[in-house]
């Protein structure tokens, strides 16, 4: 019988599955069940579908990772039976008809700006990033679920106070990373594959 959780790690929209190359390396080191795939970038609800649909063919409980936008997803895909833990990374934990604009416009100190962040990125020929940026979950997987989130000082795309107010409002464990952008998979591996092997180690 499967007891330690699977660890599926949810890219966001800037990227695909190759930033968390350094992560995987480093739970494979310590024998965490990893898996992390492509998702199509078809907006919310397929991408959370498919997710859910990953989660559900694995034999075993499954703590599922976001980073970015991936967060969002795992909102969602969370709701599957067998998952058992969330992890978000430079990621908001958003609530019910909460999109990533509407939290951000509680925090008049925030620099994100999801217009600038079309011409940072060639990913945007691939999922409109306005989109990401305004879809709001139907359903926010945390509020059943244990979470965990790390939070990269340096982001100015999934800005750090409204992390740390997502992360109080989902009574989360929160790791900060002062000197970290949003790219923190690729950066700070070490740290990101930890923050993951706690969660596996709290819920096996």
């Amino acid at each position: 019988m499967v007891t330690t959780p699977t660890a599926l790690l949810v890219h966001g929209t800037f990227t695909d599955a190759s930033c968390w190359s350094g992560v995987i390396t480093r739970l494979n080191r310590h024998s965490v069940p990893v898996t992390a795939p492509v998702i199509p970038l078809r907006g919310l609800a397929a991408d959370a579908a498919y997710i859910s649909s990953v989660a559900s063919r694995i034999a075993g409980p499954v703590v599922l990772v976001g980073h970015g936008y991936g967060g969002t997803v795992i909102s969602v895909a969370g709701t599957a039976p067998n998952v058992v833990g969330l992890v978000y990374v430079s990621a908001y934990a958003l609530d019910e008809g909460e999109s990533p604009r509407d939290l951000e416009r509680r925090f008049p100190s925030s620099a994100s700006d999801p217009g600038t962040a079309v011409v940072r990125t060639t990913a945007s020929a691939r999922c409109p990033v306005t989109a990401t940026h305004t879809e709001a979950p139907p359903v926010a997987a945390w509020k059943t679920r244990p979470s965990w989130m790390m939070l990269a000082g340096a982001d100015p795309v999934s800005v750090p106070e409204a992390v740390r107010f997502c992360a109080r409002r989902a009574e989360a464990t929160l790791l900060e990373v002062d000197d970290a952008a949003h790219g923190i998979p690729r950066s700070h591996p070490t740290d990101v594959a930890e923050l993951i092997r706690d969660a596996v180690r709290a819920t096996t």
